[in-house]
């Protein structure tokens, strides 16, 4: 090869190697561009805080056997019983402060089956005292479920303080001889504005009622004497300081239609109720309570207007007697107060001859104990009477016509209840009761004379099984 051509090559290696220099050059200043914005990248989240960790086996969301969530708030009536290991509790965390829930869903329940026994006449699917007429020899046989039970409670905690809802439903539409049509027993919110003070509105027990005086029955009506009207609409302000509590309240007009009103009655403004209960230790129960309504009728629906008051006074308490029996008693006095009362009419009635609207005079009394045998049996037996004034319903009935109105009835109901587990409860139940009501008087000519009274009797027997869920 020539000088001349060697020279050549040697130049070609020299730009060659300058060219890929330049290349690895423009390289590494990409990298390095690369490699600042990735340091920014993490500089960037570093400097975020720490999002929260979960302890381990925590969740946002958690589901539990049990509804000792809302055991706390206890909104059942006496006789009334949801175990609390039973149902499901649904809570959901805060993003912070765990494990603490700010909100829990408690869903229980129970699925009751009855065979029932009537040896006197049919009385329907509770033992229904007003479809007591005498009727003997028609023994009668019935099995049902109507009793199953639906209750979804929540509790919130919040900014302003703790909010509660509850919402329970059961099967026992239209009666002891109606449907199996879903029905709404209680639609309740409480909000605990302060420590010692609580709103609630929507539908539940009648402030007037006491909450802790019956027995268990395995009848769903039990005893007469009790407040037999006991879910009312309501808003409702309570003040409570340990075991004190005092509420008034302002209910839905219960009763407050005449037994006859010419179509005139209306209901003007709602029910006042005033309740004061205390739990004293040892675990006796004292309550006082009181009803005070209107009856009222319009002129622009026809007739007169007119209006009476109408009231009721309530004692109750709840005797524990040394922790193996608890005698549980009621005494409920009052004018006009009709509807309030288990067995008894409505409280008043439109005298068409003077256009006067009469009120009636009503008592109720209940006494009963409840034996703790074992830790999963206890005897149950309960009394109960309702008495209306004779005079007040015969009149009633002469004016308006309306006969076969109580005037007075007395109940006995007597079980075992067995509870094996808390899944499971079983009820063995007798029940009595005598009804006196009006009847028409007809001299030998069948003309209508007078209005009188009758008396008649009835006996049956029941078993329920309670299937908690």
């Amino acid at each position: 090869m020539t000088s001349k051509n060697i020279g050549r090559v040697l130049l070609g290696g020299v730009a060659l190697a300058v060219l890929s220099t330049g290349a690895q050059a423009d390289e590494l200043s990409q990298l390095k561009a690369q490699l600042e914005a990735l340091q920014a990248q993490v500089n960037q989240l570093e400097a975020r805080p720490a999002a929260p960790t979960l302890p381990e086996g925590a969740s946002w969301i958690t589901f539990r056997r049990g509804t000792e969530a809302t055991a706390d708030w206890n909104t059942a009536r006496a006789g009334d019983y949801i175990p609390s290991s039973s149902g499901v509790t649904i809570a959901i965390t805060p993003s912070a402060d765990l494990p603490a829930p700010v909100h829990e869903v408690t869903i229980s329940g129970y699925v009751k089956g009855d065979v029932i026994y009537d040896f006197d006449q049919d009385l329907g699917d509770l033992f229904s005292y007003t479809a007591i007429n005498g009727r003997d020899d028609q023994e009668h046989i019935r099995l049902h479920a109507r009793q199953t039970r639906f209750n979804i409670k929540s509790k919130s905690d919040t900014a302003i303080g703790q909010i509660r809802t509850l919402i329970e439903g059961d099967f026992f539409s239209g009666g002891s001889f109606g449907s199996t049509d879903w029905r709404m027993r209680h639609a309740w919110g409480e909000w605990d504005m302060t420590p010692n003070w609580t709103f609630g509105a929507g539908q539940t027990w009648t402030n007037f009622m006491s909450p802790f005086t019956g027995i268990t029955t395995v009848d769903f009506n039990g005893d007469i004497g009790l407040i037999g009207a006991s879910r009312n609409a309501q808003v409702r302000l309570a003040w409570h300081d340990g075991p004190m509590l005092f509420a008034v309240a302002a209910e839905h007009p219960r009763d407050s239609w005449l037994l006859t009103d010419f179509g005139n009655s209306s209901s003007n403004i709602p029910d006042f109720t005033a309740r004061w209960q205390y739990d004293a230790p040892g675990g006796h129960k004292f309550l006082i309570s009181g009803v005070l309504r209107n009856y009222h009728t319009d002129s622009s629906l026809g007739g007169s207007s007119e209006s009476e008051l109408g009231w009721g006074v309530q004692g109750a308490v709840n005797i524990n007697l040394a922790d193996i029996a608890t005698l549980t008693t009621a005494v409920i006095y009052g004018d006009g107060i009709g509807g309030y009362i288990f067995g008894a009419n409505r409280g008043a009635y439109y005298d068409g001859f003077t256009g006067d609207i009469e009120t009636i005079e009503s008592m109720g009394i209940f006494a009963g104990l409840i034996f703790n045998v074992t830790d999963t049996t206890s005897i149950n037996l309960g009394w109960g009477y309702t008495d209306q004034s004779r005079s007040d319903l015969l009149d009633a009935s002469w004016v308006t016509g309306r006969y076969d109105q109580n005037v007075d009835i007395m109940s006995a109901h007597a079980n075992i209840i067995w509870q094996p587990v808390q899944q499971l409860r079983l009820g063995w139940e007798v029940m009595w009761a005598e009804r006196q009501r009006t009847v028409p008087v007809f001299d030998p000519a069948g003309t209508l004379v007078d209005a009188g009274t009758r008396t008649d009797d009835a006996l049956r027997a029941q078993f329920g099984a309670w299937f908690y869920f």
